[in-house]
């Protein structure tokens, strides 16, 4: 391996490490990778958080050998280029396990208490006064911890964890998808996106759920469908949901039906559940670790194992 590496950030969403070993360092900060992919022509080793790896990326760099994602997933990265180049692929796992928890907790609350539809109500000002109390806006009685079937046995909840989709064996400490689907009154996706649960969630899925039951997703878009979540929020069939993330990234009006304010008891987050300062300083520190360990010849963390 060339003694100076030359290290280029697709984009600035984490702010590279300091490393000790000799390199040049770039860091693209206006988005321009996809769009003057040129500027990569150089580049051995690429590091990345949102910006989508593909083919093109990487036929402009030719003298890349290491691809360090900044994130525990890597669905927008394009394996299969990666592989047939012989490039090595690494991540960062469960670097934000404490931020996407509290706020997977913080939607399911907003939820489960109706926070921003009580707070539309008290700031227009007009039907608490008139009516003087307004629990009956509520469709179903809010349940206490206590009666919730979730995953946080610290909150006093009864905890269950949903064998895969299609699984023909449940292994212990799991319950039978189908099973979850019936008893849990509460779902939270921490699920990565493939093939094996992209719509992993549909129609048949939601109407087999309690139609009290509350989703919250802060695992990838695409895993439930969103036009089957936003039928089954219009009929009733469930209680309410809240997405992080969405099946196209930035989610707009044209590319994603959750957009729309006629849909009840639907809460969105801009695929923010990751940001903390603690997360940051997780990734920063496994970054400097893979690439380091990478240039030493002992990867880690590791993917796609490469041949260069």
């Amino acid at each position: 391996m060339e003694s100076k590496q030359s290290i280029i950030s697709l984009d600035a969403w984490v702010e590279p490490p300091e490393f000790d070993f000799d390199h040049i360092l770039t860091v693209i900060r206006d988005g321009s990778a996809t769009s003057r992919p040129e500027q990569l022509r150089d580049a051995t080793i690429l590091m990345f958080s949102g910006t989508p790896v593909t083919r093109n990326i990487l036929d402009n760099a030719p003298n890349a050998r290491l691809l360090a994602a900044n994130g525990t997933g890597v669905d927008h990265v394009d394996v299969d280029a990666v592989r047939e180049r012989g490039l090595t692929l690494c991540k960062v796992p469960a670097q934000n396990t404490d931020s996407v928890s509290e706020h997977a907790f913080a939607l399911y609350y907003a939820l489960r208490r109706q926070v921003l539809q009580m707070h539309q109500l008290v700031m227009e000002g007009k039907e608490w006064p008139e009516r003087k109390t307004v629990h009956a806006e509520f469709k179903h009685v809010p349940r206490t911890n206590a009666e919730e079937t979730l995953i946080a046995k610290s909150l006093g909840m009864s905890v269950i964890a949903a064998e895969r989709k299609g699984a023909t064996e449940v292994r212990p400490g799991r319950v039978a998808f189908e099973n979850a689907l019936r008893d849990a009154t509460v779902f939270v996706f921490v699920t990565p996106l493939n093939e094996s649960t992209r719509d992993m969630v549909g129609k048949v899925e939601l109407e087999a759920m309690q139609d009290s039951a509350l989703l919250v997703n802060v695992g990838r878009g695409g895993v439930i469908s969103e036009e089957a979540l936003a039928a089954a929020l219009r009929n009733g069939k469930i209680g309410g949901a809240a997405t992080d993330v969405f099946a196209i990234e930035p989610a707009t009006r044209e590319t994603c039906v959750l957009l729309d304010t006629t849909i009840p008891n639907l809460i969105l987050s801009p695929h923010i559940a990751w940001y903390s300062q603690q997360t940051i300083t997780n990734t920063r520190q496994t970054i400097k670790k893979n690439i380091e360990g990478f240039v030493a010849g002992k990867p880690q963390n590791v993917v796609v194992q490469g041949t260069r």
